[in-house]
């Protein structure tokens, strides 16, 4: 393991995942700060969904060019930018008006378009090759990282102060990060591509790349429909655990938490597993696997069973909704070619957004026809069981 913590792997790796914590952070504490921010701009809490919705519509979009801004600026200007970019997004919110928190959700949700491509630019030139998917599954503990902290940080001060002040630490944490990514950097110094300007053909060209690709194509539609699949449960299991069940909703909150945690430990685990006893497209056609059994398995609860299987569940799909990401994106890295990560991942990132903002919506539109979270659960199983059957057999 000498050559997985060496300095020029080590540092990147740390800057990425602090960079991603903060950048997360600011794109969860719109749903947290919601229900205490909805007076004072005068919308319903409700309309903290199509808020939701909003960000990440903007970054599918906006993520697309990544791939030729990083070629042009480099990863570490461009990590710069998104923390400016998601900063400024959390002050516009603050100022409480619903045309200035609209224009704050876009700014955030542009904020987090490039960071996965530039975090893959950077770690697929550093990584040794059989720690990749390890660090690439680090890289993606920022993820839930950044929502914890939303999470452990932002109520306590809403109570103490207000929502606003509570929300200023997002930009001072962001400020924090530029400092550090300016001191440290951000991976090695790189070729620039030259250009003036980014045309339409630019930003379209990373989704050309992806979709002319069989195999890039393939891993596009299915992170589509795992990232469709574990939005909609995030969105609808406490729901379900607390008003379909009649679920204490602290009960409810513990079982989602469990599930997240469960997510950052699988991450860690199928990245050390993988490359080294089993191949990451292995990995994540039986991770498919996994979340479909979980669905099923909510699908087919009721209020008499003890908590300890609710537990349980949790873990297993877990396990199957979270851990596949890190994977995914290591092998969006390797399947691209050489000096086009950034690229790939961008093209790939449009189609799991897509699956981000569709997956609820799909949701609503089942539970509204049928007024069963069964349903929905099954619905989502039979998405998940598929995207693995068709990875598996676009990776043969």
């Amino acid at each position: 393991m000498r050559d997985l913590f060496q300095w020029p792997v080590m540092t990147p790796l740390i800057v990425i995942v602090v960079i991603q914590s903060i950048l997360t952070m600011a794109s969860y504490s719109i749903p947290v700060v919601a229900s205490a921010a909805a007076v004072d701009i005068g919308l319903p809490s409700s309309a903290v969904g199509g808020a939701v919705s909003i960000l990440y519509l903007t970054a599918m979009l906006t993520g697309l060019p990544s791939g030729e801004f990083i070629a042009r600026y480099g990863a570490q200007r461009v990590f710069q930018a998104t923390l400016i970019l998601a900063g400024a997004g959390v002050l516009l919110f603050t100022l409480g008006h619903p045309l200035w928190a609209l224009a704050g959700v876009m700014l955030i949700g542009a904020a987090t378009a490039p960071m996965n491509p530039a975090g893959s630019h950077v770690l697929s030139r550093v990584s040794p090759p059989q720690w990749q998917p390890l660090i690439f599954s680090i890289k993606q503990c920022g993820t839930p990282g950044g929502g914890m902290l939303a999470g452990a940080i932002l109520p306590p001060l809403i109570v103490l102060y207000d929502w606003r002040t509570a929300l200023y630490v997002v930009p001072a944490f962001a400020l924090l990060a530029l400092l550090v990514s300016a001191i440290c950097g951000v991976g090695p110094r790189e070729p620039r591509r030259a250009g003036s300007r980014i045309t339409f053909s630019d930003i379209v060209a990373s989704l050309r790349f992806v979709w002319a690709d069989g195999p890039l194509r393939g891993y596009a539609l299915a992170g589509m429909a795992f990232a469709g699949c574990q939005l909609a449960l995030a969105t609808y299991l406490v729901v379900y655990l607390w008003r379909g069940l009649g679920m204490a909703p602290e009960l409810a909150g513990l079982i989602f938490a469990v599930n997240h945690v469960s997510g950052i430990t699988a991450r860690v685990i199928l990245g050390f597993i993988a490359g080294r006893w089993l191949a990451s497209r292995t990995i994540l056609s039986i991770l498919a696997i996994i979340m479909a059994a979980g669905l099923v398995m909510f699908a087919l609860s009721s209020a008499d069973w003890p908590p300890s299987v609710f537990f349980l569940i949790a873990v297993i799909i877990g396990i199957g909704g979270n851990g596949w990401v890190g994977l995914f994106l290591s092998e969006i890295a390797i399947l691209a070619p050489e000096g086009r990560a950034a690229d790939a991942t961008s093209g790939a990132q449009f189609f799991m957004y897509g699956g981000i903002v569709a997956g609820p919506s799909l949701g609503s539109a089942i539970l509204a026809l049928s007024d069963s979270y069964a349903a929905l659960f099954v619905t989502f199983a039979v998405f998940a069981l598929a995207a693995g059957l068709w990875l598996y057999r676009v990776t043969r």
